[in-house]
């Protein structure tokens, strides 16, 4: 009797395994990483990551904590996302307004180097945040 209590215990605990294993999403992201800005201007650039496009997913930038130099305060920054091309011009994927928040540019749908770039800024000459995440 032992044995089938045992195997009982066993197979309920491996459902409940599967069962938290299923919650994970298909398409978890590739990569990611924290950062913060301080003083940039347009034109700015963030550091470069590589995306092997594995997962056909997203990519997407979170800001939280924005301040500009501007008496009218932050409303919002827009982003423009590139893809590195060695020996041209890097490749425009997009260009999105972030409200101090999260922006989606979808599925980039290439693997290599890509980067973002501030292209304007609400008020002011100068953002800053104090949280950024990128993820791809």
């Amino acid at each position: 009797m032992k044995i089938g209590s045992k195997s009982l215990a066993g197979a309920v605990a491996g459902a409940a395994l599967l069962g938290a294993v299923s919650v994970i999403p298909a398409h978890a992201a590739e990569g990611w990483f924290e950062s913060s800005i301080g003083s940039w201007h347009v034109d700015n650039e963030s550091r470069r990551w590589w995306d092997n496009n594995d997962t056909w997913d997203y990519t997407g930038i979170y800001f939280a904590d924005c301040v500009t130099d501007g008496g009218d305060g932050f409303r919002f920054a827009d982003l423009r996302l590139w893809k590195v091309v060695d020996g041209a011009p890097d490749r425009d994927k997009g260009n999105k307004r972030n409200y101090c928040g999260w922006v989606d540019y979808g599925d980039p749908n290439s693997r290599g180097n890509y980067y973002f770039e501030l292209t304007d800024v609400s008020s002011g000459s100068y953002l800053s945040v104090d949280y950024v995440k990128v993820a791809w």
